[in-house]
């Protein structure tokens, strides 16, 4: 009896270990594919990732990816406007959805906030209701964090103006 369940727990170690492993070679593959520019290829690693063991920085690439994702569709010249303004909306929302979720699995990393405050400061310039607050207080979380970051003042500086606050732009920096 002993020896049966010593085996089923050697299984069920086996498994997870493996899991863990291409759960880690996926995201890996993420990385370099993110670092080469090939988008898709980096968002189909991230998910893969995901699928096999839940990672914040797994979460954290597919929200890089989407931020890159919407700087592109906001200089395609190809795409119609609803259709790029339906991509935009999409995008936005499934990188927001990454990052909250990396937060929220990992609350303790900046760059996590610092990825979630700047999807919500892409929605900023077309004033939609929320979106400033929003990433006021991600900035303001990942500030709290890494405290002595020069750059987070500086990205707050960048959200105020985005907003037409240029008092609270001038105190940041």
């Amino acid at each position: 009896f002993m020896l049966t369940i010593f085996l089923l727990a050697s299984v069920a170690a086996a498994y997870t270990l493996v899991e863990r492993y291409i759960a880690a070679t996926e995201f890996t593959r993420a990385n370099a594919a993110f670092a080469a520019g090939n988008l898709d290829e980096a968002d189909q690693a991230a998910q893969n990732s995901i699928s096999f063991a839940q990672n914040p920085l797994a979460y954290q690439v597919e929200a890089n990816v989407a931020l890159a994702r919407l700087d592109q569709i906001a200089v395609s010249s190809t795409m119609s406007q609803t259709a790029a303004q339906q991509a935009y909306q999409e995008t936005l929302s499934s990188g927001i959805n990454a990052a909250l979720t990396a937060t929220t699995l990992d609350p303790s990393h900046y760059q996590h906030w610092l990825v979630l405050g700047s999807l919500y400061a892409q929605a900023v310039p077309l004033q939609v209701s929320g979106a400033y607050d929003s990433a006021k207080t991600a900035y303001e979380k990942a500030r709290a964090l890494n405290p002595t970051n020069p750059q987070i003042p500086y990205i707050l500086a960048q959200l105020d103006i985005a907003n037409k606050d240029i008092k609270a732009a001038q105190d940041d920096l």
